[in-house]
């Protein structure tokens, strides 16, 4: 099984990205309760380690996003040294980079569906839009502008979040390291018309290489094409493309606009915030869309990437972390730049558990007893013991705990409950008036008043349906009789033709309704008005 590597707080584990600077690993480290916190570790590579200018600029990175607080960026937590090796510790996006999922449609020869890309890059300007209007801790701003905006620079969770990554190259008024006039950096596919030629930048360069990421992500071609670099700089600068409809003629109008505006070659004229481009994107959702949200961009990434999702539990399963040192922590190079009570102060190689000190916890002594000592202890009453010194009273025996004494305690308990006369009370509701029963009625007679005399119930569900008492005439033919459906059979019958006798001599039976219950009336009824029960 393979075995966790571990740097400085954190144990890495399989490398998922790799450059010509660093290469990313994954990596698992654990906080103050013992929990797994997943993060991605970018590791500097060995031969830019001695590269002072080269360091500073990773510094400045991980200073300009630590500061940065927004959801659609991804956050760092520190960027340090432990021995010879410099490392920064980022947030861990459990999902795939837009690059990944544009490789997955050319593959499949599928167009990505256009409100999934409007999600997208609305969530991405919200963010750019952060950092351009970041201030420092005196109100100033920052002019941040990110200059590597591009699809493997944005990340998209498995739960529908889309964010920003890889302030590398970002520019801003605190950084140390000034970018000499004329010199480019960045993906030159993916570049303004004035940062490919060497102009000083300002937010509108990042949202019109935000608008060559959309271009792409609607048609599934980047929107300038060349033989050789310096062919592809020169297109850039003269912001020559092919309408996206050209490419895709079932895009919807609106985004074909928004995407044209966002790429002019004039910087007055494209959207002039990052807000503004925003607004424009979730209007159209809004229209046309309006039940989009975050878990709809979420399951359809998990149903793109579901292969890959099985693999990656698969690999994080077959890790293995055999030691740490907590020691080796290294030092952390832009602490002054976080807060006190920054999350990495919290991160451990290591898995700690909870150490109870044990003077939080009550000299208790666990003791086991013998049925011979104090007899069947499962017959025996549940009691609540009072506390060495006083007897209880009645409200604290309501939220005392409960508890198992021996047979003294509990005889003494006993005699206590008896002289406060607990047991001799009536048990009553008071919690919900609600919930207590309905006064009985008041009779004007005592029940032993009433005549004795046997009393029946004029139906039983097991017996036969009682029919209203008529008295039908002597001739009447049987063909004529009622007919009635037995109750349990369900099957007709015919009550038989009563004999004169029968109905000149009526016996008397009691019968109690429920009217005559609440008077306290007895009403004599004859073998005529009741079927035989």
């Amino acid at each position: 099984m393979p075995q966790a590597t571990q740097l400085g707080r954190y144990q890495l584990l399989d490398r998922i990205a790799f450059g010509g600077m660093a290469e990313i690993y994954r990596a698992k480290t654990f906080d103050s309760e013992g929990r797994v916190r997943m993060v991605a570790v970018k590791r500097v590579l060995q031969h830019l380690t001695t590269d002072e200018d080269f360091l500073r600029m990773l510094v400045d990175e991980a200073k300009l996003t630590a500061i940065l607080d927004h959801p659609a960026i991804a956050r760092v937590y520190e960027f340090s040294q432990a021995g010879d090796e410099y490392f920064i510790a980022m947030e861990f996006v459990d999902g795939r980079d837009v690059r990944a999922v544009l490789e997955k449609h050319r593959q499949a020869k599928t167009h990505i569906p256009p409100e999934h890309v409007a999600w997208i890059i609305a969530h991405v300007a919200d963010g750019l839009h952060a950092a351009h209007i970041q201030q420092d801790a005196d109100g100033r701003a920052l002019q941040i502008v990110h200059r590597d905006v591009s699809p493997s620079n944005i990340l998209c969770s498995y739960q529908g979040d889309p964010k920003l990554c890889d302030f590398g190259i970002a520019k801003a008024t605190m950084s140390r390291v000034q970018t000499r006039t004329g010199v480019i950096k960045g993906k030159v596919k993916y570049m303004s018309p004035e940062q490919a030629m060497g102009r000083k930048l300002d937010g509108r360069s990042d949202l019109f290489s935000l608008g060559s990421v959309m271009y792409e992500l609607l048609t599934l071609e980047p929107p300038f094409i060349a033989q050789t670099e310096v062919e592809l700089i020169f297109a850039v600068r003269d912001a020559k493309k092919r309408s996206a409809s050209e490419l895709r003629p079932d895009l919807p109008q609106p985004l074909v606009d928004i995407v044209d505006r966002v790429m002019q070659r004039q910087r007055t004229d494209r959207f002039q915030t990052g807000r503004e481009l925003s607004r424009e994107l979730h209007g159209y959702l809004e229209r046309n869309h309006p039940a989009y949200k975050r878990a709809t961009l979420g399951r359809y990434l998990r149903t793109l990437f579901k292969e890959e999702i099985e693999r990656d539990l698969r690999q994080l399963e077959s890790w293995v972390i055999e030691t740490s040192d907590a020691s080796r922590v290294g030092v952390n190079l832009i602490a002054d730049a976080l807060p006190d009570d920054a999350v990495w102060k919290t991160f451990s190689p290591a898995s700690v558990s909870v150490d109870l000190s044990q003077a939080d916890l009550e000299p208790q002594k666990t003791s086991i007893y013998s049925r011979e000592q104090y007899g069947d202890l499962h017959a025996q009453a549940t009691c609540i013991g009072p506390q060495p010194g006083r007897p209880r009273t009645r409200a604290e025996l309501h939220t005392a705990a409960t508890m198992m004494l021996e047979g003294s305690a509990a005889d003494a308990l006993h005699a206590q409950l008896r002289e406060a006369g607990l047991h001799e009370q009536a048990t009553r509701l008071l919690e919900n008036p609600a919930l207590r029963p309905a006064p009985a009625p008041q009779r004007s007679e005592s029940p032993s008043s009433l005549p004795e005399q046997p009393t029946r119930l004029a139906k039983e569900p097991s017996r036969k349906k009682i029919i209203a008492p008529t008295r039908p005439p002597h001739d009447t033919a049987p063909d004529s009789a009622p007919v009635r459906f037995d109750e349990c059979s369900n099957e007709r019958t015919v009550p038989r033709k009563r004999r004169s006798a029968e109905l000149d001599a009526p016996k008397v039976i009691t019968e109690f309704s429920s009217e005559d219950s609440q008077s306290n009336v007895t009403n004599p009824l004859a073998d005529l008005d009741l079927e035989e029960l």
